[in-house]
């Protein structure tokens, strides 16, 4: 008799222990901290860190700085990455055509990286060998994402064709308001950080 009321004992304990358990954890899960807003700040960190690296690459002109770029852009989320696509893509255009030797980019695959930005590298690769003649011919530009990628050249290699083409963009009463707008905005923006004189 005695045993018997061990173990009830102890299956009443166990089943107390349990549930306590199962309801300290819900009770801690409700405390900490909600995800999407530490999503949410990590991610403006990066797109900041992002943008300053592609500043910078100029100045330092270091290749080995690419993988830790191509590593950023493949951790922006998806709303992130639609809006810096076009100037992603510009930089690496900026970047292939600033070094010439087109063997680093199959080693840039090679990284783990998004699929995402495997497909920027290819696109940069297509438009590449088409850059000068756009350069040369083009006079203005007709959207913003034709601005955008300019300037993510731009920051790959201070090419001052750049800026006429987004100066000639803002002075051009044919375009329509939003475009000419986004160029001027621009300029201002990007005036003191590359230091343009214009």
């Amino acid at each position: 008799m005695k045993i018997i009321i061990d173990v009830k004992q102890i299956f009443i304990i166990l089943v107390i222990l349990i549930v306590s358990f199962f309801v300290g954890r819900e009770a801690y899960f409700h405390m900490t901290p909600q995800v999407p807003e530490e999503t949410e700040v990590s991610s403006k960190e990066m797109v900041q860190t992002l943008d300053a690296l592609m500043g910078n690459y100029y100045k330092t002109q270091d290749i080995l700085t690419i993988p830790t770029i191509l590593k950023y852009i493949s951790n922006l989320n998806v709303i992130e990455y639609s809006k810096h696509k076009p100037a992603v893509i510009g930089f690496l255009t900026g970047v292939i055509h600033q070094e010439g030797n087109k063997d680093f980019v199959s080693d840039w695959k090679k990284l783990k990286i998004s699929s995402k930005t495997k497909r920027a590298i290819d696109i940069a690769v297509i438009v590449e060998p088409q850059i000068e003649g756009l350069l040369h011919t083009q006079k203005y530009l007709k959207d913003i994402k034709s601005i955008d990628f300019y300037w993510g050249y731009f920051a790959a290699t201070y090419d001052e064709r750049c800026v006429k083409l987004i100066i000639n963009t803002k002075n051009n009463k044919d375009l329509p308001d939003e475009v000419t707008a986004e160029a001027e905005k621009t300029l201002q923006e990007y005036k003191s950080k590359y230091d343009l004189n214009y």
